[in-house]
């Protein structure tokens, strides 16, 4: 083989590394893969369960201040007025917003059986991609 031609193929094997390597899986923050469950989603990253829950910010009641709730089991204590809520009474309380748990930014969020659950069932951030899921199966229960 020539010089030139062993120059060429290195070239173009050099070439085709650099195209090839965005498509390739690291192990960076964006684990994006190109399957086909990953082209039909537009999130990154997401977590499932109400223990799962991103930070929430509701409304005290007896003053209208916020109150930031950091996990779905924490109690909640007003910290303007006497207001404490247990966990459980989260249902009862005005939800404001979530709070991404990567970036800090407040999610979209709502309710698919609004009939069945009186809490957000999911939550999705706008900036960062991350999605939440109160609950999610794909179980048609068929057998």
């Amino acid at each position: 083989m020539s010089g030139w031609l062993a120059v060429l193929l290195s070239k173009l094997v050099w070439v085709g590394k650099r195209v090839a390597a965005p498509l390739r899986r690291s192990d960076g923050p964006n684990k994006f893969r190109l399957s086909s469950m990953d082209t039909a989603t537009t999130t990154y990253d997401g977590d499932i369960g109400w223990a799962r829950r991103p930070p929430a910010t509701v409304e005290c009641p007896r003053c209208e201040s916020e109150i930031f709730q950091h996990n779905a089991r924490d109690s909640i204590d007003c910290p303007r007025c006497i207001g404490e809520y247990s966990h459980d009474e989260f249902a009862d309380l005005k939800l404001l917003y979530l709070t991404c748990p990567v970036c800090r930014s407040r999610m979209e969020h709502g309710q698919r059986h609004p009939e069945r659950f009186d809490i957000p069932e999911w939550a999705t951030c706008t900036d960062c991609r991350y999605h939440w899921e109160f609950e999610h199966s794909y179980d048609t229960g068929a057998d």
